[in-house]
């Protein structure tokens, strides 16, 4: 897994995080107690952030820009999973959103597809015509608007090392339909169905800054819905729609 980030390019100028690997839990946590198979809970104290699993607790510094985390096994999944509750705290501050979204690149732009579980992500990724950027997780900047790898991924294995960023064209949102559909969404309600993939922590300075950037990507990229089905590839489709000119 961590081998994945390890080959994932970083902007230049940026401050490198550091996370480091304890002997006991940071804070006093009875990790027993904890519901088995449940997914790790994130939760803010003051300008920490803190992360707790049955298997793992890590706390995130916002100001440091450093982490810790304590393992009850020595497993590449707890740093993993910390180390995206991390990126995906300081994505805000740096300008960029953090996405529960698939990314895929259309002739040498940039397409985050999105939605609820079982709308497509990973099948679409499967289909693609070009390289993946991920299944699962992207970064979106604004200034200019660009398409970001993470190096964390879902159902998907990386098959090739994704170029690192590439501009951005369109936001799609997926949905399962008979036939391949297309269609522009309004800012307003762009602006509502971005804010359901946001990966961003539940802290309140962290959430102000993602909406304001969540606003601004819904009225200077282009949203659309997209309704599509297995059976059908919507690449020639999709290309024709977004090569249209805007207006």
């Amino acid at each position: 897994m961590l081998s994945r980030l390890a080959r994932t390019s970083s902007p230049g100028g940026i401050t490198p995080f550091r996370l480091e690997i304890l002997d006991a839990p940071p804070w006093p946590a009875d990790l027993d107690t904890f519901p088995d198979a449940a997914p790790a809970d994130v939760s803010a104290a003051g300008e920490r952030l803190r992360v707790t699993h049955r298997r793992f607790v890590a706390e995130i510094d916002l100001r440091s820009l450093s982490g810790r985390v304590f393992r009850r096994e020595a497993d590449g999944a707890s740093v993993e999973i910390a180390l995206r509750v991390a990126l995906a705290a300081r994505l805000p501050s740096l300008g960029g959103l953090p996405l529960h979204a698939a990314g895929l690149v259309l002739d040498g732009g940039g397409a985050a597809f999105f939605g609820p579980s079982g709308a497509g992500k990973s099948t679409l990724s499967a289909l693609a015509p070009g390289p993946v950027l991920s299944d699962e997780f992207v970064a979106v900047s604004l200034h200019p608007p660009s398409l970001r790898s993470t190096g964390f991924w879902g159902e998907a294995d990386e098959p090739a090392p994704p170029p690192g960023e590439v501009p951005l064209v369109a936001l799609v949102e997926l949905a399962k339909g008979p036939v391949f559909h297309l269609e522009r969404l309004a800012p307003g309600l762009a602006l509502r169905r971005l804010l359901g993939v946001l990966l961003v922590p539940p802290h309140p300075g962290l959430w102000s800054r993602a909406m304001a950037l969540a606003a601004e990507a819904a009225s200077v990229v282009p949203v659309y819905l997209m309704e599509w089905t297995p059976d059908e590839a919507p690449w020639e489709r999709l290309r024709a729609a977004l090569a249209r000119p805007r207006g």
